[in-house]
């Protein structure tokens, strides 16, 4: 009777443990930053080394209103949303036609590594919380999810080209920094 007892209460402990001590890969300890972050800065730092400088203007519009949206989430809900955009922006580069363009292959592929972690451990956190998602966390993601068909098909029109994947360089870059700061704003 009493080793079902501690059968018991074990079990209930590991059942528990991962929900009272959250998602530690977004936890940050006193003045270090958290793993999230330190991968952020590590794919935002290593996207601005793919590229350069475009001298036209912007083509791609930016989902500013969606960010703002963003802004007024809890912070799970915040967390779900960073994982479904850094999810659709390495589905977007995924597709491994960069032949066009003078980037360092490694770096591609570091980057590219990155992301993948960052996605993998924020998709097993927003598992974890097992929260419903509001309407409004729905309804954003949902534009995310159209912005990135949108650009998507952006690529393909200019058929992988360098300067196509430019701009969407430039367009994701600006996705991960504003990502970087909806975290930081926690």
């Amino acid at each position: 009777m009493g080793s079902i007892s501690f059968w018991m209460c074990l079990v209930m402990t590991i059942c528990t443990w991962n929900k009272t001590i959250g998602c530690t890969w977004m936890k940050t300890l006193p003045r270090s930053p958290s793993m999230f972050q330190v991968f952020s800065n590590n794919t935002i730092t290593m996207l601005k080394k793919m590229g350069h400088e475009v001298s036209r203007g912007p083509q791609i519009t930016f989902p500013d209103k969606q960010y703002r949206q963003v802004n007024n989430f809890k912070a799970d809900e915040q967390m779900a949303f960073i994982s479904h955009t850094l999810n659709a922006i390495k589905k977007l580069y995924s597709s491994g036609k960069y032949e066009s363009t003078a980037w360092d292959q490694k770096g591609v592929y570091k980057f590219m590594n990155d992301l993948y972690r960052q996605t993998s451990e924020l998709d097993q956190c927003v598992k974890a919380m097992k929260s419903r998602l509001s309407k409004s966390v729905k309804r954003v993601n949902k534009k995310m999810s159209l912005h990135f068909k949108f650009l998507k098909h952006y690529l393909k029109r200019e058929d992988y080209s360098a300067s196509g994947w430019e701009d969407i360089r430039t367009v994701v870059l600006a996705h991960l920094q504003r990502l970087d700061t909806t975290l930081s704003s926690q």
